[in-house]
């Protein structure tokens, strides 16, 4: 059957596309920087891509007159006006028809993953392929950037899921508008994604106030963190800024607060109630432990740093063919 996923079914006139494999995206601090233009509108930060994937895949049914469009997160359905957007961008210079929107992640959504971003990045690799527009990766990658800016649900994950890797980002704006620079991320360091609960991007970077005193206490941070590029630097630059912002509270500032007084490169994930560790595979064992005992309800996953940006993809991990 999977052979065939890609191709018309005579029974069911169902076209599906492929599997698009996104990385999920860990932001450690961000100035925001308004633009009227949305592929300049964006912001300067730091973070860096995880493998821990959201796919994204798109049926429809070829002879159908429906132009309603369904978004789906494991199978559950979900508002997904990223997703929406994304699919209202495309269908300008195509036919429009109906779609279902699958997207499929370990991660929860609004956790601080960057969740809205892969799927807008997935859903527009899986639309340039269903209608074959042979759209660049850049001008994809603008899409998406165009309809995360527009939903307010983020300014700087689209650019960096777009590459991949540790990247400090030195000038706002969707691929190929935006500036990157990456800063060197050693082997042996993983990362372990803690989440302890939902926080709404768009609540903080809408709110004039959050506003004002993030850019305030962003600027000579990343102003260090240009000057002096490091994993470890990046950690105390995203911790200083998570303190500063006053974001960093409850169960999420107790325990950032007994990992680092343990010696864990630890700060909060922007914009979650989530938490990230970075270290080798021995310290991360002994930090999930520690969790674990400190946060029995906490979800945690240990993950490497990925790579690359979104990549097509026909193997299906085993947890989405239990969903």
């Amino acid at each position: 059957m999977r052979k065939k996923e890609s191709k018309m079914s005579k029974e069911t006139n169902i076209k599906h596309s492929s599997f698009w494999r996104v990385p999920a995206h860990i932001t450690g601090l961000f100035q925001i920087v308004e633009n009227e233009d949305t592929l300049r509108k964006g912001s300067r930060g730091a973070g860096f891509s995880i493998n821990n994937f959201i796919l994204t895949r798109i049926s429809f049914k070829n002879d159908s007159n429906s132009q309603r469009v369904n978004v789906f997160y494991n199978n559950q359905e979900i508002d997904g006006q990223v997703s929406k957007k994304v699919a209202s961008i495309f269908q300008k210079s195509n036919r429009r028809r109906g779609l279902d929107i699958f997207h499929y992640s370990k991660l929860p959504i609004k956790g601080g993953f960057g969740t809205s971003g892969a799927g807008a990045l997935g859903t527009a690799f899986a639309l340039n392929e269903i209608y074959t527009s042979k759209l660049s990766k850049e001008k994809l990658g603008q899409i998406a950037h165009k309809a995360e800016v527009i939903c307010g649900t983020g300014l700087g994950d689209v650019i960096a899921q777009s590459r991949g890797g540790a990247e400090i980002r030195l000038e706002p704006g969707a691929p190929g508008i935006g500036v990157i620079k990456a800063f060197s991320w050693p082997k042996k360091y993983k990362i372990l994604s803690v989440f302890l609960g939902t926080l709404s991007t768009k609540v903080v970077i809408t709110s004039p106030d959050y506003k004002q005193l993030i850019n305030n206490v962003s600027e000579k941070l990343l102003g260090k963190l240009k000057d002096e590029p490091s994993l470890e630097n990046f950690v105390e630059a995203s911790y200083e800024f998570a303190r500063n912002v006053n974001l960093m509270k409850g169960e999420v500032k107790r325990l950032i607060k007994e990992l680092r007084e343990n010696d864990y490169l630890a700060s909060m994930i922007m914009i979650g109630k989530s938490i990230f560790v970075v270290g080798s595979a021995n310290d991360l064992t002994d930090c999930y432990q520690f969790i674990q005992n400190e946060c029995p309800k906490a979800k945690l996953w240990v993950n490497e740093l990925a790579r690359t940006g979104p990549i097509k993809t026909r193997k299906i991990p085993e947890h989405i063919n239990q969903l």
